[in-house]
């Protein structure tokens, strides 16, 4: 039997579980805003291309199983949109994750 948080949710004995409870340190490269576990394995990550001079598309994301509904995909596109801005852009979904993220934090 697996022990419960103080939340009710089943904590994981596996080394990701453990990766994510620490600060995200989200990584970015030319197109990719990525998370990375402790032996350099991809955890989640976000791609985006310029589309138009200074407009971004985000196209994908992505987020292992056994990490999802604990906010990482939330904190994925919010590092992708603000990386986009740093670089003058505007932001535009086509992956339906973050165009539902972009209508709940609008404004």
């Amino acid at each position: 039997m697996q022990d419960m948080d103080e939340d009710g949710r089943m904590k994981s004995n596996d080394s990701t579980n453990e990766m994510e409870m620490k600060l995200l340190e989200f990584q970015v490269n030319e197109e990719h805003v990525f998370l990375l576990g402790e032996q350099g394995n991809l955890l989640a990550n976000a791609d985006f291309h310029e589309t138009s001079p200074g407009v971004f598309d985000i196209y994908h994301t992505v987020v292992l199983p056994e990490l999802r509904g604990q906010g990482i995909a939330s904190k994925l596109v919010a590092k992708t949109v603000d990386e986009i801005h740093r670089r003058g852009g505007t932001v535009t979904a086509s992956c339906t994750y973050a165009k539902a993220w972009l209508e709940r934090h609008k404004g």
